[in-house]
């Protein structure tokens, strides 16, 4: 009786170029979705870098115009001293440095939004406010250097509240009035570019005041009624 023996057979190249196709095929899929999550996770830093990065620079505009001072900036053709100068691209004004930031005590600080190399650029210098008789002498806010706060803006401008001749409140204006008053309240609006990865949120910032005088507790009770109306509007809008 014969046996029939049986010979082992190998893998013939057809079947190794499919089976290493489609190892390949699996390989590339793997590998995608790894660079697609990582990808995201960057994505996402970069999104919670930038919102953090307008948090601190909202933090650090808002504590400072907040508590503006009374104090001369700078002196009209006419002898007024301003007390805070409010333009669409720019804010000066006198407001206390903390020590952390530099050297303590009221600063003349300015918010500019200037043109950059790449859109528009929001910058900020401050300096020891001078009491040099000497009008040739330079003061520590002449002589400072702008710190840029924000890149990648597309267009913003600055608005302003204030009391007009009836000591009622005006409508949101680009340019301050008056000068030689303080404002009820500063505005602060930005289009971000899309490489600034987060748009900008609306800043409005009340100026605090001391509530010991007549004028400065009609300014607070003004300052109330402005606040209730905003907050009617944004509940009747919801």
């Amino acid at each position: 009786m014969k046996q029939t023996v049986k010979q082992a057979q190998g893998f013939t190249l057809i079947e190794v170029i499919v089976v290493f196709t489609l190892l390949a095929m699996i390989m590339a899929m793997i590998f995608s979705g790894i660079d697609s999550g990582r990808r995201t996770v960057e994505k996402g830093e970069k999104r919670i870098t930038a919102i953090n990065e307008m948090r601190v620079i909202q933090g650090i505009i808002r504590h400072q115009v907040s508590r503006a001072m009374g104090l001369g900036v700078a002196e009209s053709d006419e002898g007024e001293l301003l007390k805070f100068i409010g333009e669409e691209n720019a804010i000066t004004f006198v407001s206390q440095m903390p020590g952390y930031l530099g050297t303590g005590g009221p600063h003349i600080q300015k918010i500019e939004l200037v043109n950059g190399d790449n859109g528009k650029v929001l910058e900020y210098t401050h300096g020891l406010i001078s009491n040099y008789d000497d009008e040739d002498e330079i003061s520590a806010f002449d002589d400072a250097e702008p710190i840029v706060l924000l890149e990648n803006i597309k267009d913003g401008a600055f608005a302003f509240v204030e009391l007009d001749e009836e000591g009622l409140p005006t409508d949101w204006l680009n340019e301050m009035e008056n000068q030689i008053a303080m404002p009820l309240m500063v505005q602060l609006d930005l289009e971000m570019m899309a490489a600034a990865k987060e748009q900008w949120p609306l800043l409005q910032i009340a100026i605090q005041l001391d509530g010991s005088s007549a004028s400065s507790r009609r300014r607070i009770s003004t300052l109330n009624r402005l606040t209730n109306r905003a907050n009617n509007r944004e509940e009747g809008e919801k």
